[in-house]
C-alpha cells in the first residue's frame, strides 16, 4: 500500500500530517505492551488495568478493582477524544500510535552511524508504523463498523472485542489441545522404544 495515494483509507490522506501529534507520550513503549495488539480490540490492550488506570486518574476511581466491562468502556472512552460516542480514524490513530509507538534502537544497531543515518532509520520505522497504523485501521473499519458510516461506535467496538476475545480463548484452547497431543504422542513413542527393547 502506498501511504501517499492510498485511496483504500479515508484516513490515509491526513495520516502523515498528524503522526507527530498523536505519537505515543515519553514512556510508553514496552512498560505497557509486552507483545503487539493485533487489533484495535484486541484484549490484551484492554485487559491492562494499571495503563489504563493511569489514564484515567481524576475521572473515574482508580482505587477499585474494574471489571472487564467497565475496562471495555473507560479503555473506548479514554479515545473518543471529541466525545461523540464514536472512534474515527484519527482517534484510532492516536489510539494504535499510543499501544505500539515505534521502538527505540538498541545501541547495536545505530552505532557508528551519523545523526543523519539515525533519522533517515527513523524516518524509515515511521514509515512502516503508519503503514501498518492504516492496515489495522482500514480492517476495523472493514469488520467491525457495522453500519458502515466510516466511525466505531462503542457497540460495534464491543461486539469486535468480545469477537477477538473469543478467537483469542479458542486459539489458547486449540494451543493446549495440540500441546497435549504432542506430549502424549511423545511420551508413546518412548513407550514404544522402551517396550521394542525389552
Amino acid at each position: 500500500m502506498d501511504l501517499l495515494t492510498c485511496k483504500a483509507s479515508p484516513v490515509a490522506a491526513v495520516l502523515l500530517t498528524v503522526l507527530t501529534i498523536c505519537s505515543a507520550h515519553g514512556g510508553h513503549n514496552v512498560q505497557h505492551m509486552q507483545q503487539q495488539p493485533t487489533s484495535f480490540s484486541d484484549p490484551n490492550v484492554i485487559g491492562d488495568q494499571s495503563h489504563l488506570k493511569e489514564h484515567m486518574q481524576g475521572e473515574v476511581n482508580t482505587d477499585k478493582p474494574m471489571t472487564p466491562e467497565e475496562m471495555e468502556f473507560h479503555y473506548f472512552r479514554l479515545h473518543d477524544v471529541n466525545n461523540d460516542s464514536m472512534l474515527d480514524g484519527l482517534e484510532l490513530l492516536k489510539a494504535l500510535s499510543h499501544m505500539m509507538p515505534p521502538m527505540d534502537f538498541p545501541p547495536h544497531e545505530i552505532n557508528g552511524k551519523t545523526a543523519v543515518e539515525v533519522e533517515a532509520m527513523r524516518n524509515q520505522r515511521t514509515r512502516e508504523m503508519m503503514v501498518n497504523y492504516v492496515q489495522i485501521i482500514d480492517n476495523v473499519l472493514r469488520l467491525d463498523d457495522r453500519d458502515q458510516n466510516g466511525y466505531l461506535s462503542y457497540p460495534e467496538y464491543s461486539l469486535a472485542r468480545r469477537r477477538d476475545a473469543q478467537k483469542m480463548k479458542e486459539m489458547q484452547e486449540k494451543m493446549l489441545r495440540d500441546a497435549e497431543a504432542a506430549k502424549n504422542e511423545m511420551l508413546n513413542k518412548q513407550q514404544q522404544a522402551y517396550n521394542s527393547g525389552l
